[in-house]
């Protein structure tokens, strides 16, 4: 593997590792996925003039990104992982424009959005929300969402590399090697991150809208949802939404969330007149049965976790319990009962009225 230095490119072999998430639509016909170039990081899906839904092409912690191009600059919705990883979407980005990212918008804290923040922090204003900002200022490398991802990569890698030293099989030999340059590169990008917090913030329930020649960017605050403080992007003439991990293609992500707040916040996304979701996993979505689809899923988790706390179960026997899969029509990788620990502690603490920055 090579060295990670301020710009790197993995090996030709492991762009065939592409774990860039299976397209998935929820009431209507997704965007055509567009070809990946070998010769890039990303692919880009092109769905509006000037606006790309960019989706990595290698690694398997990667966000999506999205890009708005205008008359005289780009305005770039969330900045991935690491800071390699921030640098290979910006030199990908010269493939399309050779306009200067000006804007960088968060979509929430999380480390597999805010991450690249540095690459693009001297010559463009980050704006995220105000809880987006306390948090990452208050040590975001050592939240429960960042190290239940980070701490485990170290012994993975130990193990991967025990099994690669036993295996005979040289083709099977070479497919954990390319795991272990995954992660090793994970790691070192690791190394290089500079937490680096909005500089721009909005409080629950602003708007703010930025006029770029003559497309309008609205840039609306939802608050407590996905996390402490979501932002969607909005781009009314062309009825797209950014909608970061707010709505996904996937069953919620719940770590750091407000599932009851989240589940009636999405009323207010329903509002919004648009036709194409950007989210910040997964491919292209269209239409708003995503709504409804990640609704049910919040109140039913919330419900089945309040009897089971007011029965007096611990957090792991509770975690165990949980059955969703009732949602599986929607949430295809439901297969059996059982949710994350992460997960339940996260609403055990809400219910006990506990919220703490982690």
């Amino acid at each position: 593997m090579r060295t990670l230095s301020t710009r790197f490119r993995l090996p030709a072999t492991l762009i065939a590792l592409i774990l860039a998430a299976t397209p998935r639509t929820l009431g209507g016909q997704a965007a055509q996925p567009s070809a990946a170039d070998p010769n890039l990081s990303h692919r880009f899906v092109k769905v509006a003039d000037g606006v790309y839904h960019a989706i990595s092409t290698i690694g398997s912690l990667a966000s999506n990104s999205q890009i708005i191009i205008n008359d005289d600059d780009v305005v770039l919705v969330d900045t991935h992982t690491t800071p390699p990883q921030a640098r290979l979407l910006l030199a990908d980005l010269k493939t399309l424009t050779n306009k200067p990212v000006r804007t960088v918008v968060n979509t929430h804290f999380h480390f597999d959005h805010t991450h690249g923040n540095e690459v693009f922090a001297p010559t463009a204003d980050i704006i995220g929300s105000d809880y987006a900002r306390r948090t990452i200022l208050a040590g975001v490398l050592q939240n429960r969402t960042a190290r239940s991802v980070i701490d485990p990569v170290a012994p993975r890698v130990a193990d991967l590399k025990k099994q690669a030293a036993a295996e005979t099989d040289a083709a099977k030999k070479a497919a954990v090697q390319q795991q272990i340059a995954i992660q090793e590169t994970y790691l070192a990008g690791l190394a290089q991150i500079r937490p680096t917090p909005p500089t721009v913030t909005l409080k629950d329930g602003d708007r703010l809208t930025l006029y770029r020649g003559g497309r309008e960017i609205q840039i609306l605050s939802f608050g407590q949802a996905h996390t402490g403080g979501d932002l969607v992007v909005y781009l009314p003439k062309e009825r797209i939404v950014c909608t970061g991990d707010f709505l996904t293609g996937g069953a919620p992500y719940m770590t750091d969330a407000y599932p009851a707040s989240w589940a009636q916040k999405l009323d207010e996304l329903a509002k919004l007149d648009f036709e194409t979701v950007l989210p910040g996993h997964g491919e292209v979505m269209t239409g708003k049965a995503g709504i409804a689809a990640t609704q049910g899923y919040l109140r039913d988790v919330w419900r089945q976790v309040g009897e089971l706390k007011r029965k007096g179960l611990p957090v792991a026997d509770a975690a165990k319990q949980v059955d969703m899969t009732a949602h599986s029509k929607a949430y295809p990788n439901i297969r059996a009962p059982g949710l994350p620990e992460l997960f339940v502690n996260r609403m055990f603490e809400l219910m006990d009225g506990k919220d703490q920055l982690r």
